[in-house]
């Protein structure tokens, strides 16, 4: 359902919007491309991202980074689902394999793609929000519409087993 704006608000209304595009469009394009592994459909899904925050936008209220992000990850499950069965996870661990920017070697991008891969989706979910997308504890815990402190206790978590797994120690680290 739409907000129908008064014709007075509207170039407010409008202001608003463009600063918030301004402002987030770009990194939120960038999670939409890192989450499916290609370029292609993410400016298409972060215009989709910005045409609902248009319709549900209220001018004293703006959205922040936390709620793109959130709908982005919405957006983009809905993509996945429409075109093929696999996890976002999996799709954006194979681009770090490629990504020719990275200082890490073909096989230490490959050992972390390993390793990222063993963490459960919800920990991978906040390793990448954490680290690809710079997107701090409150944001991550808006984003996943969970509890600051349980980001926090996932992320050590994640890091515990991340470091075991780069390490080759199979020994459970309790």
């Amino acid at each position: 359902m739409s907000r129908r704006t008064p014709p007075a608000q509207r170039p407010v209304k409008e202001a608003v919007f463009r600063e918030m595009f301004r402002t987030h469009f770009a990194r939120v394009a960038r999670y939409v491309e890192g989450q499916l592994g290609e370029a292609g459909p993410a400016e298409e899904i972060a215009a989709e991202v910005f045409h609902v925050a248009w319709q549900k936008l209220d001018p004293e209220k703006p959205y922040g980074l936390p709620w793109l992000i959130r709908t982005a990850m919405h957006k983009t499950r809905d993509y996945q689902r429409s075109q093929y069965r696999g996890t976002a996870a999996t799709v954006a661990l194979a681009r770090l394999v490629q990504e020719p920017s990275s200082q890490m070697s073909v096989l230490d991008r490959l050992a972390l793609v390993e390793a990222l891969s063993g963490l459960s989706e919800k920990d991978r979910q906040i390793v990448m929000l954490t680290y690809w997308e710079s997107l701090s504890a409150g944001e991550i815990a808006q984003v996943l519409r969970m509890r600051e402190g349980a980001v926090w206790t996932r992320l050590h978590r994640a890091r515990r087993q991340l470091r075991t797994a780069l390490s080759g120690d199979e020994r459970d680290e309790r």
